[in-house]
């Protein structure tokens, strides 16, 4: 549930403009108003927006849910597939390991930040010099620790990207990700991403195993893509 106040405040837009939207999307269908309080939920129908969004997404997938799951077990690491929503990443599908061992099939929609993670910035590289230029300001400017160091290490995981093809960062404690985006014409921007704990993600085996696993992965996706156009 959020009310008009908390939409206002995360999207940065002004509250009036949040009232009129939430007003259309009442009235479309989309959004209902929670008895006796002032938050609203969507509703079913937005199930249909969602699914048809992912189904979108169906030839890429085909090419690469085997391999990503495959690796997944091989490597002892998580794999996952997000695109990019504005400031945030969006997961499409992870495969990772649970505490006892088994694979996990993460359902899709979960978000994290698109700063301090591999995911982002492999996005950001992606992105047009102007776009990109634009996205990072605005990201900036809404972060509340310090800019300087922000602005910095986005820069440098763009640059990694754009001279290597991937890009590392480590945005919760321990834990190592690292990630390559690619831009399809039909899609879109599409990171994947590969992250275990320090003790999983020697450097040896990011060099060897997991970058090389990550170009294969956006080549799988790339050859989907041509074949739909």
């Amino acid at each position: 549930m959020l009310t008009n106040g908390a939409l206002a405040e995360l999207s940065g837009l002004a509250p009036s403009t949040v009232s009129r939207m939430t007003g259309a999307l009442v009235e479309a269908g989309l959004l209902r108003q929670l008895p006796g309080s002032r938050g609203y939920a969507p509703t079913a129908a937005c199930i249909s927006l969602g699914f048809a969004a992912f189904q979108a997404l169906a030839s890429p997938r085909q090419k690469v849910l085997a391999r990503m799951e495959e690796a997944a077990e091989r490597h002892n690491v998580s794999v996952s597939l997000a695109a990019p929503d504005g400031d945030d990443m969006v997961y499409v599908d992870t495969f990772r390991r649970a505490r006892r061992e088994t694979l996990m099939h993460i359902a899709p929609g979960v978000r994290i930040p698109m700063t301090y993670t591999a995911l982002g910035t492999a996005a950001l590289a992606c992105m047009p010099a102007d776009t990109r230029a634009a996205h990072i300001a605005h990201l900036v400017a809404r972060h509340t620790g310090d800019r300087a160091v922000l602005r910095a290490q986005i820069a440098q995981g763009v640059q990694h990207h754009q001279e290597q093809g991937w890009c590392q960062a480590s945005w919760v404690a321990d834990v190592v990700g690292v990630a390559r985006a690619v831009h399809l014409p039909a899609q879109g921007i599409l990171s994947f991403n590969c992250a275990g704990s320090s003790a999983q993600m020697s450097a040896s085996k990011i060099e060897r195993k997991l970058v090389p696993l990550l170009f294969e992965l956006t080549e799988l996706a790339t050859a989907a893509d041509e074949a739909t156009r």
